[in-house]
């Protein structure tokens, strides 16, 4: 069962709507008429031209045939490039046919019928087009191709006869077809190398039709409903939002990265693990099926337009990346952070896009690179540190609680507290400037907060740290009573697992900022992306374990500051030995210069 992706989605594809992308052009029949002249001008529509010409035979049986005769037989006004028998053979008309008549009978639509779409409608145009011997202009043919039409081609392809008008359109004849070039989401479904790749996207959950009311021609209304004379219906797939790519699109140009169907089934068998819901989710199946399939596309669309051949050999940005770079650095920092961004991707043999000329397939809209080895690492995708700020939006899922004249009151007061740009020693070093100081409100009893973990991978490894901060973090003048440390006892709860005590007691830094290392490779047996059950979440405790004489004797204090807990991805990360630096984990002295906390390794 496939039921659900996380993010609402929505991308329209062009199948359906070449109509309104022709709307730009405003030429009217008089206009062409005057152009073409009277002396061009010939009795009966296109399909009687088409029909009694003899050397058109063959295209005309395939017009016939495929139903579209009544399209050139009508009021509608078209240009119609046509083959003649010379390079279009009877075979060749036949084939087409049998092709027609067999996805007809599968009950595929007239707009995803392949010889209509990649033949027919390859050689026609909406409204009526005229050539000179200087021209040369760029027109959209009927499926949504671009066409240059010079004085004496189409595409590079000879016209034999050509500005040839009749009742409701023009007529040119061509010395062979017009090629059919496709985009890269067509020729998905094209290459049998690709079929995995293209039953995902080409599944019916996340590619239909929607119908578009503004665009039908409605009529009466029955029983308050409006009954559409003509209904227009536009295919839709979500799966392009998800990879923020359209690419179905022909005025947008990609680099698009598709897995061969061997590199996708070694991948599913890899990523399928790390998307172990627990069996009591409501929609288990379906998140299991479609979230390991995600985690391949994502960051495999690269905008043609940002990834210019100046700037590839440096670094490839897929469109899932954060391209703005001032944004990325306050979201993440840097590296490792720069998800979905790829250095050196053109290099072998760990480049993303270094495939062979024979796996770099054109498209109409950009290339198809055919990968046979994936070299898109997973803690550049999706395999990402999980930063649990304490002051974050729903991280606190709970304080301790003590009954006092009858309510049920929390032990401690939460306080956010900010770290200004004058406490040089702390600014810049503590994620997002800001922490969380937990104030007993009860002094004679301990205290503990309760965290949620949100969007753990299942049976993949992670470093689990608790990052406390000191009072002087944002009160330089904080007394030596205020100073003193804590002492911290953490317990994990994971769904499919009883609660579990991290270590054993951790003694926070008295004036600095402590990583505290509360597990090493720490695997969880479930997933928990993308899940909205609160049951069902990761949970961390953290609770001081101070005695009444410590207190009082001002040895440590009840008091905690927590600025956040980090899921640090346990792997490592491979940098291409060019990159000088790179920013990673370890137990050591921080850096000054390091914009979040974590620590700069010099190569």
């Amino acid at each position: 069962m496939i039921t659900k992706i996380n993010k609402v989605l929505s991308v329209g594809l062009m199948c359906c709507g070449i109509a309104a992308a022709l709307t730009a052009c405003t030429d009217t029949w008089d206009d062409h008429y005057e152009s073409l002249g009277s002396g061009n001008m010939h009795e009966g529509t296109l399909w009687q031209a088409i029909k009694s010409n003899p050397n058109l035979s063959n295209f005309a049986k395939v017009i016939e045939e495929c139903d579209y005769a009544k399209n050139l037989n009508g009021s509608q006004v078209f240009t119609v490039f046509a083959p003649t028998n010379d390079n279009f053979s009877s075979e060749e008309a036949a084939a087409l046919i049998s092709e027609y008549k067999a996805q007809d009978a599968a009950k595929v639509t007239e707009e995803d019928n392949t010889v209509i779409k990649e033949f027919i409608q390859n050689h026609m145009a909406l409204y009526n087009y005229s050539v000179s011997p200087a021209s040369r202009d760029s027109i959209v043919l009927m499926n949504g191709k671009y066409a240059v039409l010079g004085g004496n081609n189409i595409d590079g392809v000879e016209m034999l006869t050509k500005n040839q008008l009749y009742g409701n359109g023009v007529l040119f004849t061509l010395k062979n077809k017009v090629e059919f070039l496709p985009n890269v989401f067509e020729y998905m479904r094209k290459d049998p190398d690709l079929d995995s790749l293209r039953s995902f996207f080409y599944n019916s959950h996340y590619y239909y039709k929607v119908f578009v009311p503004e665009r039908s021609v409605a009529g009466s209304i029955v029983d308050g409903k409006t009954q559409y004379l003509d209904s227009v219906f536009t295919q839709r797939n979500e799966l392009f939002s998800q990879i923020n790519a359209q690419l179905n699109t022909e005025d947008s140009t990609y680099i698009f990265l598709a897995p061969t169907n061997a590199t996708w089934k070694q991948l599913i068998e890899e990523y399928e693990p790390y998307f172990n819901y627990p069996p009591s989710y409501k929609d288990r199946d379906s998140m299991a099926y479609t979230q390991p399939r995600l985690a391949i596309i994502n960051g495999t669309a690269f905008s043609r337009t940002f990834n210019t051949d100046a700037t590839l050999p440096d670094s490839a940005m897929s469109e899932s990346c954060i391209r703005n770079y001032t944004m990325r650095l306050a979201s993440w920092g840097g590296l490792p952070f720069e998800y979905y961004e790829y250095r050196r991707p053109l290099d072998s043999p760990f480049g993303v896009l270094n495939q062979s000329a024979d796996d770099i397939v054109p498209c109409s809209n950009g290339q198809v690179h055919k990968a046979t080895q994936w070299n898109i690492d997973k803690l550049m995708s999706f395999h990402q540190w999980r930063i649990i700020q304490a002051e974050g939006r729903n991280s606190i899922k709970e304080t301790s609680k003590v009954v006092d004249k009858g309510d049920s009151v929390s032990t401690i007061d939460i306080n956010q507290r900010i770290v200004n740009s004058d406490m040089r020693n702390f600014y810049g070093r503590i994620w997002d400037n800001a922490f969380v100081e937990f104030t007993p409100a009860f002094s004679n009893v301990n205290h503990s907060v309760t965290f949620t973990l949100r969007n753990v991978l299942s049976n993949i490894g992670y470093d689990i740290y608790l990052v406390t901060v000191p009072a002087l973090a944002n009160d330089s003048n904080a007394t030596a009573e205020q100073r003193v440390p804590t002492i911290l006892r953490c317990t994990l709860k994971a769904p499919g697992r009883d609660a579990e005590v991290l270590g054993d007691t951790y003694t926070t830094k008295a004036d600095s900022i402590d990583y505290l290392l509360l597990a090493e490779d720490y695997k969880f047996d479930y997933c928990t992306y993308g899940v909205d059950d609160e049951d069902l979440q990761v949970t961390l405790k953290v609770e001081t374990r101070v005695s009444n004489a410590q207190q009082r004797n001002k040895q440590y204090t009840r008091t905690m500051r927590i600025d956040c807990i980090l899921l640090v991805p346990h792997e490592t990360l491979y940098v291409p030995e060019e990159v000088p630096y790179i920013w990673v984990m370890p137990h050591g002295v921080p850096s000054d210069n390091h914009p979040v906390g974590a620590w700069i390794i010099q190569r």
